[in-house]
């Protein structure tokens, strides 16, 4: 860690001209090409801080702590580019990260590596800049302003209501811990009375212009508007049903193509992963038969589990047909009413049961290398139930073998980004959104798809992040995840590579050996 000077300490450089608007120009430029060397030299806390003063008020309340979690498990350099694009696609120029540096006293990388010189003038025009929000540079000057015990207990005797399960880390983490919705001005608030409660008057003032009276609203828990939010471990608990092989035909009668699902593996994992982060227990249930899923559905009903929790979420994959239906193991046939029905109790009853559906449908499938197709259809008649179809009727949903199916990616990517912000619907309507701007092209046209759902649902549910412990079991599933496929690319491209080199090399053998005759 850099020793952090006072500007008071710095005095002018010898012959150094200062032009602010080309130096920082340059500064940018210079970012573009070698921010992630350059980002790398700070350590985890600074990055933390870099994270907190960059973000805009929307990224910080869907992307902050997911940055944090990367960084305190020691894989900052692998987010620094993905902090990198979340600026310039809100602000254009990476002038943020750059003042940035500055505010946190990182004044060797901007003298090193960016080319500033570190005099008065310098400060004069980093103090102008316009590009982080004032409100949020006087919130780090609070929380650079406590050591860490100080900070750590401040959060335990005087913000009860701040989750905060570990000491030992930064305040800027444990505020967009708890920044859920619009509570970004109420933790200020909350902050300042903190401050003026344990009379440290200077640091409450930094965030006295910020400070307005807010209308008190009622806690999520009691608001008639949402189902009732858990109050322990597991907040809810999910089912993944994959189907991804099947037995073989029985006889002459059995003639429906069942392939093997591949790719499905990669969703359950993503699956898994996303909902660890809202503290689901996820269980898994592979390759089912018409006999074993109805016992294991049987046996549910009457775990205490469903007593505890407050939502259940069923996913479900695998193949299907014309009549709307979902195949099993033993290539029997199950409609996704009926598995509704199998999931039915009377522990359950007002609480959200959500079903996640990619399903294949019809016989005729279109197969390039990596993709084929899917689809549902589901009806449903019962209460407190939302089913999420991976397409609508009539058309395909398509799974990449690779890399899984467009609508489990997208679905989780949505989860991972809005679930804690939004309700269940509008996280769909992303969802939908991101789905529809999918355009590929495959055989000679172009293909694209829309999720669709159907609820009977009488309150929004609103999904909340885990706990410390069990939100970095589902990060760590989804790290995984990704270091997997970023490791199957780099050998697909290294086994191309050796394909095109075969090619090349028997071409030229051929010419050589014309050439001799």
């Amino acid at each position: 860690m850099a020793v952090v000077r006072d500007a008071a300490s710095l005095s002018p450089m010898a012959g150094c001209v200062f032009q602010p608007a080309e130096a920082l120009l340059k500064a940018t430029l210079k970012l573009n090409v070698e921010g992630k060397n350059i980002l790398s030299e700070l350590d985890e806390y600074e990055a933390i801080s870099l994270v907190f003063l960059v973000l805009d008020q929307d990224q910080l309340a869907r992307r902050a702590f997911i940055f944090c979690q990367k960084i305190s498990h020691g894989r900052y350099k692998e987010c620094i580019e993905e902090i990198m694009n979340s600026v310039r696609s809100r602000k254009g120029q990476l002038d943020a990260i750059v003042l940035a540096l500055y505010i946190i006293g990182r004044y060797d990388l901007l003298e090193d590596h960016l080319g500033f010189c570190v005099d008065h003038t310098l400060h004069k025009v980093f103090k102008e800049l316009q590009c982080i929000d004032s409100d949020r540079k006087s919130l780090y000057c609070v929380f650079a302003g406590m050591a860490q015990e100080e900070a750590d207990r401040l959060v335990h005797t005087r913000l009860p209501g701040w989750f905060y399960p570990e000491t030992g880390r930064p305040l800027e983490e444990t505020f967009v811990r708890n920044l859920i919705g619009e509570k970004y001005q109420q933790l200020i608030d909350e902050l300042f009375n903190a401050l003026r409660e344990e009379n440290r008057e200077t640091l409450a003032s930094y965030l006295l212009p910020y400070i307005r009276k807010v209308k008190k609203c009622l806690p999520p828990q009691i608001d008639e508007n949402f189902y009732p939010l858990p109050t322990g471990y597991p907040h809810g608990l999910c089912i993944i049903i994959n189907v991804k092989n099947f037995m073989k035909p029985r006889g002459d009668h059995d003639n429906i193509p069942l392939n093997e699902r591949h790719g499905s593996d990669i969703d359950k994992q993503r699956l898994t992963g996303t909902f660890k982060l809202f503290g689901f227990h996820v269980m898994h249930f592979d390759n089912p038969d018409y006999e074993q899923i109805n016992q294991y559905f049987k046996r549910l009903r009457v775990d205490a589990r469903l007593a505890v929790i407050s939502c259940l979420a069923v996913c479900v994959m695998t193949h299907g047909d014309e009549q709307d239906q979902i195949y099993l193991h033993d290539r029997s046939c199950l409609s996704v009413t009926d598995l509704r029905k199998l999931c039915s109790s009377r522990v359950l009853l007002n609480k959200p049961r959500l079903y996640f559906v990619q399903a294949c449908r019809g016989e005729e499938a279109l197969r390039p290398i990596f993709l084929q197709q899917d689809g549902s259809v589901v009806a449903h008649q019962e209460s407190d139930c939302l089913i999420s179809q991976a397409t609508v009727r009539g058309y395909s949903a398509f799974r990449n073998q690779m890399e899984g199916s467009w609508y489990i990616t997208d679905l989780c990517q949505a989860l991972q980004e809005y679930g804690h912000i939004l309700p269940i619907k509008n996280v769909l309507h992303k969802t939908r959104k991101n789905l529809k701007e999918r355009v590929e092209s495959m055989n000679n046209t172009y293909i694209t798809q829309l999720s669709e759902e159907k609820d009977t649902l009488t309150r929004d549910v609103q999904l909340v992040r885990a706990d410390l412990d069990h939100f970095t079991d589902g990060l760590m599933d989804l790290i995984e995840l990704e270091v997997t496929e970023k490791l199957l690319e780099e050998k697909l491209d290294e086994a191309l590579c050796d394909i095109f080199n075969q090619n090349v090399m028997a071409d030229i053998n051929l010419q050589l050996g014309a050439f001799r005759m």
